[in-house]
């Protein structure tokens, strides 16, 4: 049998010849047909005609398919373009066959139903009565019965006329569920003369007659296991029998005698089996991994049945070893021995000859035959045992069951930024740093260095004299290692170039039986891993700093500044996968693990093609699938898609090799390989740059436009926060996000999706953005959710007042415990009281009004001054005119008029503020009454200063103080659970305590800060700004009366005139 080819992927094969016999057509589990012109072919043309293909036949020029859509499909030949469905069924079609015609069609399906169809009509017959999905259907030659094979363990046979059951042959096969689960395919089928039925069953075949339906047995020593498919050849007089272990048996249909062994190489269960049409001698046959392969018969089978010569090469794997034992001894040629058991030419330690062949086994032999075999045995030797004579012969071929689970090989350890050490010419780094180029050749083996920037170092040119074959670049060191020989052990060399003495190189040797399989350079130390599984970390100038060992074997290494990034084999993955975890740490003194095993994420069926870091310091990965992830920090570090390459590769064969990434722009820079992997050194090749995309749903809707937009720019935009640093790049960066937002909330609002536009004003951050979104909403006249986008907005404002309160609380708190406020509580009493003073006099001199801007959540009182309005408070431009009176609701816009607004404080001059006023972290001029309260010290500065130079702004913040409740949330907790947090903590002094008290009301639950904040408003309404304005002039007027409200007399020279202003007559 000529060796087994590649035909589909893994899976159930199947097999059909064109009417001819030129070509073959297989079908498999990828969905493709394709079509052989000879085993020979490397050119076979392939039609693609679903997911999955159960069964293939041809007849009149066409052929016919079943797929996944549970249809049997006709299809033109040979250019394989769709012609038509012949039938339906509810389930996957398992089998069919045509009648010698072409005009009739028998399916079975695994909805337990068998279908007899004029293919021309398309008239139909239906069979009811398995219990089982159906494995097989065969039509009688002369086309009056039929006959199925089902999972229910029962073979049946139906009359065609009134397809009514004649015969049904119980516990036939082995039962089962499904045809997955079946041991064997049960491939049944009729004798030319059609007065038979042959049925495969364990270890024989069953053969019917269609009359009496006596049954006789056709059997073999070669049947190991279940037969499972039987087929006669194109001029019925052979018979093939498969089984499920491999094993192919030919007979004579007429002496029922074999006539041909074979048995697949690999032990593999055979799933379709064919003759040619026009040649009586040639087989095909596909196994169950989607190989193909072709034998043809040997002219023995034309020979008399008594001689059965057979060669014994092709009993190879059929035996067992001591099987091939006795056939070495029974090859002697005949008439070689005589009476004393040896032959003549044989040396007492030769092994007989194996020129000749005789037969192992001769069917026609009788019992007595056994005493001749015998003597063939005594032509071993006597004095060899059999393990000396099992050495001699070559080993068996191995056998791997076909449900034997394979693991997937490991990836071998690679340099991100590299091409594969076996070319000639390669790149042994790419990086944002420079290129690293090997050039091999009997001549030299030299490499080359060049740098993007000459400011970093100029070109150089290296003799590779240790045949270094791993490389790191970094903008400080060029680092190489070399493999271990049988004489030298394995070495790692490092050219400092940045360094400031003289002596820029260094090297150093690995432990014996130690190897570097992966290095990297970051800042200011290099890592090497081994295989023995050790990481070890060098300094730039050839310190051994650390040394720890990795889970697995590695795979790769990067570095970025202080980060490290290892990637291992974790264990073995599902077939097909690699399984490989990631650590990522710091190096230096400061050492931090920010990932520790974590699974690295791949695309199925991919390995791992390029690891490094963004020039922002955010890890990256691409696997072979052409997929680009990001290691994301939003909540937890998690892999996030943010390219596909593919998507911009022009064909199947394009792929694309990074160079580096950037995230400020977003940029993914890459070299186009047309047709390969990697690209090559000469010419150089081109860098273009990708855009980032993450794979949203429906990106060709302007929504998903959109949602991708903002979701990428918030995540790119997490590696420009830096904690104390200057957020205009980030504010920048965030930009494209907001707008986003706008647009999104603008197309939800025309669209009529209110609930999905409020829902995009709570991703909005900014206060200006929704302002436009209410402005926006009130223009479309969506009344509903413009009041909802305020109730949002004063919602966020209340938490940040509260965030503000607390942030107060803990600065004040600081700032005391460390000595920075030494205020005593008697003067802070004083200016207090001089501020209220202040404020009396400038309520009576003045009233308060109210404005409305949209998002200004209080109601404030300020003096009604002729001021010019800046643009974010210029006046509602929807607001009417006429009062509403107080019994009627608010319609349309109207709601916008009762909305405050806040006060410009532009028009003001702006004085200097002392400490004592600075209190909060922003540094704005705000001072709030009830932080004072909170503590019984006072704050610190000079309150002589504070009263003389910040008199404007005290009064201003008086006006403030006037229009913020009295007591907040905060303190209404505290106050509560003091006693709770003394008890508690009873060595902490005030300050400390109410540092303490604050980070717990921070922890508390959302709707409980809420709660208290409620509570707060509630209580500061009880009382409104009048009724303390004359409580206040009614206690000053009951203890001492104050010069700056007592009223002074008018003077006689202004009475006068005031009377003769009353008096006078004219």
């Amino acid at each position: 049998m000529k060796p087994m080819r590649y035909a589909h992927s893994d899976g159930h094969t199947v097999l059909c010849f064109e009417d001819s016999g030129s070509y073959m057509l297989t079908g498999g589990t990828d969905g493709d047909v394709r079509v052989w012109q000879g085993i020979e072919d490397d050119d076979a043309v392939s039609h693609r005609v679903g997911e999955k293909v159960y069964a293939i036949a041809f007849k009149n020029n066409r052929f016919y398919t079943a797929s996944e859509s549970n249809s049997v499909q006709t299809h033109t030949f040979p250019d394989g373009s769709p012609d038509g469905i012949v039938t339906r069924f509810t389930g996957t079609v398992s089998h069919m066959c045509f009648n010698k015609s072409g005009s009739v069609m028998v399916a079975a399906s695994s909805d337990f139903t068998v279908k007899h169809v004029e293919v021309e009509s398309s008239n139909q017959k239906v069979f009811h009565g398995h219990q089982a999905p159906v494995l097989s259907v065969a039509l009688h030659p002369q086309e009056e019965l039929l006959a199925s094979s089902s999972c229910d363990g029962s073979v049946k046979v139906w009359t065609v006329a009134d397809q009514s059951c004649v015969k049904s042959l119980e516990e036939s096969i082995p039962k089962c569920s499904d045809i997955s689960l079946s041991k064997t395919l049960c491939r049944l089928t009729w004798s030319p003369d059609g007065k038979n039925l042959l049925v495969p069953r364990e270890k024989e075949i069953a053969v019917y007659e269609n009359n009496s339906w006596q049954k006789s047995v056709i059997t073999h020593e070669s049947f190991t296991g279940s037969v499972s498919i039987l087929a006669f050849s194109s001029d019925k007089k052979l018979l093939a029998a498969a089984c499920c272990d491999g094993t192919i048996v030919v007979f004579d249909w007429n002496s029922r005698q074999c006539v041909e062994k074979q048995r697949h190489d690999k032990g593999l269960n055979i799933s379709a089996l064919a003759w040619n049409p026009s040649n009586s001698s040639q087989l095909a046959l596909c196994d169950t991994e989607g190989q193909l392969g072709v034998f043809d018969l040997t002219t023995t089978r034309d020979e008399p049945p008594g001689n059965d010569p057979m060669n014994a090469g092709q009993f190879t794997g059929v035996f067992d070893d001591d099987d091939d034992l006795l056939l070495e001894a029974s090859n002697a040629a005949p008439g070689d021995d005589d009476d004393d058991g040896k032959a003549p030419d044989a040396a007492p330690g030769d092994v007989p000859s194996t020129k000749k062949s005789q037969p192992l086994v001769d069917d026609n032999d009788d019992d007595d035959d056994d005493g001749d075999f015998l003597k063939d045995i005594k032509l071993l030797p006597k004095d060899d045992d059999a393990s000396s004579i099992a050495d001699s012969l070559p080993p068996p071929a191995s056998i791997i069951p076909a449900n034997t689970f394979k693991p997937t090989p490991l990836q071998i350890p690679f340099q991100p930024g590299s091409t594969p050490s076996h070319l000639s010419n390669r790149y042994m780094v790419w990086n944002d740093v420079g290129i690293v180029k090997q050039y091999v050749s009997d001549e030299e083996n030299s490499i080359d260095v060049e740098f993007h920037s000459t400011a970093t170092h100029h070109a150089m040119h290296l003799t590779n004299s240790l045949d270094c074959h791993l490389a790191s670049l970094s903008s400080t060191a060029l680092v190489l290692a070399s493999s271990a020989e049988d004489d030298s052990p394995s070495k790692v060399m490092c050219m400092h170039f940045g360094s400031w003495d003289s002596s820029k190189e260094w090297t150093i040797c690995l432990p014996d039986g130690e190897e570097a399989q992966a290095l990297t350079a970051g800042n200011g130390w290099i890592a090497v891993a081994s295989d023995a599984r050790n990481l070890r970390i060098f300094s730039e100038a050839g310190i051994q700093q650390d040394l720890f060992s990795i889970p697995g074997p590695v795979v790769c290494l990067a570095a970025h500044d202080n980060k490290l990034m290892i990637i291992y084999h974790a264990g073995m993955g599902i077939p097909g996968d690699q399984f490989l975890g990631v650590i990522l740490t710091t190096v230096g003194r400061q050492k931090k693990t920010l990932l520790n095993g974590s699974p690295l994420s791949l695309s199925p069926k991919s390995t791992l093609q390029w690891l490094g870091f963004s020039s922002e310091g955010t890890p990256f990965s691409m696997d072979s699938a052409g997929i680009v992830r990001r290691l994301s920090s939003t909540r937890v570090l998690t892999w996030v898609q943010v390219a596909d390459t593919n998507e911009h590769a022009k064909g199947k064969s394009d792929h694309y090799w990074i160079v580096g990434v950037g995230e400020n722009p977003q940029q993914l820079r890459c070299i186009p390989c047309k047709g390969a992997r990697y690209p090559p050194t000469l010419p150089r090749p081109a860098v273009s740059v990708i855009p980032f995309k993450l794979p949203m749903c429906e990106m060709n809707t302007e929504k998903s436009q959109y949602e991708e937009t903002f979701l990428r720019t918030c995540l790119f935009a997490t590696s420009l926060k830096m904690p104390g640093a200057d957020n205009s790049d980030l504010q920048e960066a965030l930009r494209p996000a907001q707008e986003a937002l706008i647009k999104l909330f603008a197309l939800s609002a025309r669209s009529d999706r209110e609930a999905r536009a409020l829902e995009v004003c709570e991703m909005m951050q900014e206060e200006h953005t929704m302002q436009l979104a209410i402005k926006y909403a009130s223009r479309l006249k969506h009344m509903q959710l413009a009041q909802r986008i305020s109730e949002l907005a004063q919602r966020r404002a209340e938490e940040e007042e509260e965030e503000e309160i607390v942030e107060e609380s803990e600065d004040i708190a600081c700032s005391r415990r460390n000595g920075n406020v030494e205020q005593q509580d008697d003067e802070n009493m004083a200016e207090e009281e001089e501020e209220k003073a202040d404020m009396e006099e400038e309520e009576d001199d003045t009233e308060g009004h109210t404005t409305g801007p949209k998002l200004n959540l209080q109601q404030r009182e300020v003096p009604s001054k002729p001021t010019t309005k800046s643009i974010l408070a210029r006046s509602n431009p929807f607001k009417v005119s006429s009062q509403c009176s107080a019994g009627h609701p608010l319609k349309g816009s109207q709601v916008f008029d009762k909305l405050p607004t806040k006060t410009d404080k532009s028009d003001k001059p702006i004085v200097p503020l002392p400490v004592s006023i600075r209190t909060s972290k922003s540094g704005t001029n705000k001072k709030t009454k009830t932080i004072s309260n909170m503590f019984s010290k006072s704050r610190s500065g000079d309150s002589k200063a504070s009263n003389h130079t910040a008199a404007e702004p005290i009064k201003e913040d008086s006006e403030i103080q006037n229009s913020k409740p009295s007591v907040s949330g905060f303190q209404l907790w505290l106050e509560e659970n003091r006693e709770e947090l003394e008890e508690e903590r009873p060595d902490l002094s005030q300050e400390d305590l109410s540092q303490v008290a604050a980070e717990r009301f921070r922890a508390l639950p959302k709707e409980e800060r809420q709660t208290w904040s409620q509570k707060a408003k509630s209580q500061s309404a009880t009382t409104s700004p009048d009724s303390r304005k004359r409580k206040r002039m009614e206690d000053d007027s009951s203890e001492k009366p104050n010069k700056k409200s007592t009223m002074r007399p008018l003077s006689q020279s202004t009475n006068t005139k005031l009377s003769s202003f009353a008096f006078s007559k004219d």
